[in-house]
């Protein structure tokens, strides 16, 4: 403690309760408090009661062991609790307390002892607090940067050439849609057997970066028919002009296109609305959304990659 306490000649009460003023100022403070609080009919716990101060804390009051109590600026505001609920004076307990307590320059107090007579120590939860502020801080931070990645991710604007890829220029006709979602545009099915070849042909000089010639007048009626299948309800067509990769994913998420298509090619797509579309080479493709032309100039970016909805809500 930061005080020093001189010593305190024994006293001894007036028979009658009632003594000289010589007697009067050797009545120490915790006399008084507790001679007012016999006089009150007032026990310990009806006194911290009111007070709200801990039991032990009034019974060092009453004992004048100051070694048990805190720095004198809250021991005199113990003394002013007591007297404002005893009903005395409080002016004779902090003059008695100040003539026996020689203070010191005030000093951070090492623990506080509650109302409920329970003590704080001088630990601090403040660590525990940054430290759980810092896990939060991280995990916002790791959550912001996965986002971000996320976003700047850019896929390719040209397809890889079959010989790097180790594709047999035959696989290109292949398309990894369902059946019943997608049309494949540019051979007639119709045909007969001399002309079953033609789709792979027509592929392999396209993967070569051949022109495609001219389609014959046969495959008239099937250009025709795709015409129509376009500008049917809920009808997503692609056009490429250039090489793009595409994705096109339905409203359950299922992907109903994924892959890189070819210059020349068209594709028809149904599927549950809306379809969410991603092309890699945006310039490069015509879109058409039930027989009108899709502007996706609003959501190119500059990489060329476009993602957007249809039908836009």
């Amino acid at each position: 403690m930061s005080t020093e306490f001189p010593a305190v000649p024994a006293l001894t009460e007036p028979a009658d309760g009632v003594g000289t003023a010589s007697d009067a100022l050797e009545t120490t403070p915790g006399t008084r408090i507790r001679n007012a609080r016999e006089r009150a009919k007032m026990s310990l716990d009806d006194l911290a009661m009111q007070t709200k101060l801990a039991k032990p804390t009034l019974d060092a009051l009453e004992r004048d062991d100051y070694n048990a109590l805190l720095e004198p600026v809250y021991v005199r505001g113990y003394y002013r609790k007591c007297a404002k609920v005893l009903g005395i004076d409080e002016e004779p307990l902090i003059r008695a307390y100040s003539a026996r307590v020689v203070e010191k320059s005030p000093v951070a107090p090492s623990k506080l002892r509650l109302a409920s007579g329970t003590e704080l120590g001088s630990s601090s939860r403040l660590p525990v607090a940054m430290a759980v502020l810092a896990a939060v801080v991280a995990v916002v931070a790791c959550a912001f940067l996965w986002l971000a990645r996320d976003e700047t991710k850019t896929y390719p604007t040209a397809p890889m050439t079959s010989d790097a890829m180790g594709v047999n220029t035959s696989d290109l006709t292949t398309q990894s849609v369902p059946a019943d979602s997608v049309e494949v545009v540019g051979a007639d099915t119709s045909s007969g057997a001399a002309d079953a070849t033609t789709p792979i042909e027509s592929a392999a000089s396209t993967a070569d970066g051949a022109e495609v010639a001219p389609a014959s007048p046969a495959a008239e009626p099937a250009a025709a028919s795709t015409t129509s299948a376009s500008s049917e309800p809920g009808t997503l067509s692609l056009t490429f002009s250039e090489s793009s990769w595409v994705r096109v994913d339905d409203a359950a998420g299922k992907t109903l296109l994924n892959g890189t298509k070819q210059a020349g090619e068209q594709i028809n797509i149904n599927g549950a609305l809306p379809l969410n579309v991603f092309l890699g080479n945006a310039p490069g493709v015509r879109v058409e959304y039930e027989g009108r032309v899709f502007d996706t100039g609003a959501f190119t970016r500059s990489n060329k990659t476009a993602r957007f909805g249809v039908p836009q809500s």
